[in-house]
């Protein structure tokens, strides 16, 4: 086993974690709502269901990308490249978000952030400056 391999496994593991509470959300499970929103709510919005459907609807367009991009051993196009690149900042504004949240059981999510900013950059051998 190699190193993009543990880190494609260590992405992939963060991604279902957070679909599992995305799709929680929506779903409005009882037992995750001290880790959604801060847990200041006991029972989800209608519009922050919504808004939680859609990110899901993302994380497993990211979930497959991922894997893309194992397979082909980085990005494949200018196009993929800067979806990677989007997919990392998104990531790591989720990692400050969580890190800043009041909920300690919502700050754990920070970890699955982090693991997956890293697989992005990692994967798809995202550089600070690109060639020319």
């Amino acid at each position: 086993m190699n190193k993009k391999q543990v880190i494609l496994g260590a992405s992939l593991i963060s991604l279902l974690w957070n679909l599992y509470y995305v799709i929680g959300a929506t779903l409005n499970i009882s037992s995750l709502l001290t880790r959604i929103a801060e847990g200041q709510y006991q029972s989800i919005p209608i519009p922050l269901r919504f808004a939680y459907g859609v990110q899901s609807l993302i994380v497993i367009f990211e979930f497959f990308f991922i894997i893309a991009l194992y397979k082909h051993v980085g990005a494949w196009s200018k196009n993929s490249y800067l979806l990677a690149r989007i997919f990392l900042v998104l990531a790591l504004l989720s990692t400050f978000v969580n890190f800043a949240s009041r909920s300690p059981l919502a700050q754990w999510n920070t970890i699955s952030a982090v693991v997956v900013a890293f697989g992005f950059f990692s994967l798809a051998e995202i550089r600070f400056r690109p060639r020319r």
